[in-house]
């Protein structure tokens, strides 16, 4: 059995995962994975580092017009929770990153199953309730950082072994904890977000990989990530005419029936050689 090569469907889904992402503020890695492992058939290891790079070129494109609309005044006094949270979450990112590549395929893929589930359960609460900010860490600079820390290693984890930025967790986490605005929240969340992938990239570059593969770059990273950045911008120009919190619930709902159907019986080992 062979992986297809369908350039135009990896942009299309990208652009349709990219959409709604940008109408709820989120990347929207969650559904690319299971259109990876299920249609496109890469196996879950080669899934999850395609997914990473699709994840950093949407940050990477849409920090720039995020930081044009929330100043980096409004972040600077938060800067000892995101200094924490990225000190849990790359530490977590590159011991998860190193498992990954050990870990048995069917184990591999039961986990994510359970991680994806989760976090549709999670877009669907965020849908039922709007989060008002409130600080419970106390507000001395030991405290923020340590439990900042001890969240960004969950993050970490859970970004490297699905090639999230982890938004769903982080901006909550900013939100319910330090009690910051979500606009500055969602901005503070890329800048964890941004260098707990490249950490998690950087265990992913190893010989035989599949980044390593001109072909998978062309007809599918590139393509869908071009359809991510396209889709983010127009979810985001779009903003206010579906209302988020009734997309959040849907899309969660999505993401676990999606998530059920490609990963409860995957096989031992996906097809990995090309046509």
């Amino acid at each position: 059995m062979t992986r297809p090569t369908r350039p135009v469907f990896s942009f299309g889904i990208g652009a349709l995962v990219g959409t709604a992402g940008g109408l709820i503020g989120l990347g929207g890695a969650e559904f690319r994975l299971p259109a990876l492992v299920g249609p496109l058939r890469f196996s879950v290891r080669e899934a999850v580092a395609i997914n990473l790079v699709a994840s950093l070129i949407v940050l990477a494109v849409a920090f720039p017009f995020r930081a044009a609309a929330v100043p980096w005044e409004a972040i600077t006094p938060h800067l000892p929770a995101v200094l924490g949270m990225l000190a849990g979450s790359m530490s977590a990112a590159w011991v998860g990153a190193g498992w990954l590549r050990r870990a048995p395929d069917k184990l591999l893929g039961r986990l994510i199953l359970i991680l994806l589930v989760a976090l549709g359960f999670v877009l669907i609460a965020e849908g039922m309730s709007v989060p008002t900010p409130v600080r419970l860490v106390g507000e001395g600079l030991l405290p923020t950082m340590l439990v900042a820390a001890a969240c960004g290693i969950i993050i970490g984890l859970v970004s490297s072994l699905l090639g999230v930025a982890g938004g769903e967790l982080i901006i909550p986490v900013f939100i319910l904890l330090f009690g910051v605005d979500v606009k500055v929240a969602g901005s503070m969340s890329m800048l964890v977000g941004i260098p707990t992938i490249v950490v998690g990239l950087l265990r992913h570059f190893g010989p035989g990989s599949v980044l390593r593969e001109g072909p998978v770059w062309r007809m599918t990273i590139l393509p869908l990530g071009a359809g991510s950045v396209l889709g983010a911008i127009i979810g985001a120009l779009a903003l206010g005419l579906v209302p988020s919190q009734a997309l959040k619930i849907g899309l969660g709902i999505i993401l676990i029936w999606s998530a059920w159907g490609v990963f409860r019986q995957l096989p031992s080992n996906n097809p990995t050689t090309h046509e």
